[in-house]
């Protein structure tokens, strides 16, 4: 069995740059996707017709408003996601400020969930 020790010479297995620039990349357009889907929900209103329930399960009774908190919430974690990501090129104190920006979108963006799928379970 073989056990690499840091400090003996050894280089680490996952010290490769490129490894990096790939999860900022996926980083950078999962963002992005998040972004476009959550101005759809909001210009639309609605989920696409052909998503199954299961695409869907948290939410019970879909409206036109819940789709809407949907989508705000989606552009608001998508917009938390790409702060991140910009916090790797950014001077420290823009870096500063682009997490705490980036906390309180990731924030918003649950309190937009939890409570549209409130909205749509609750009993009318």
């Amino acid at each position: 069995m073989h056990v690499e020790i840091r400090g003996q010479g050894h280089a680490s297995r996952l010290q490769f740059r490129a490894v990096g620039y790939v999860v900022e990349g996926v980083a950078y357009v999962g963002g992005a996707l998040l972004i476009g889907a959550g101005i759809f929900l909001v210009m639309r209103g609605s989920f696409p017709t052909g998503w199954s329930n299961r695409l869907l399960w948290p939410l019970a009774n879909v409206t036109p408003i819940v789709a809407r908190l949907q989508g705000w919430a989606g552009i608001a974690v998508g917009a938390s996601i790409i702060a991140i990501v910009f916090t790797t090129v950014a001077p420290e104190k823009v870096g500063g400020i682009l997490v705490i920006a980036a906390i309180a979108a990731y924030l918003a963006g649950l309190v937009l969930f939890v409570f549209s799928t409130w909205l749509s379970r609750r009993p009318v």
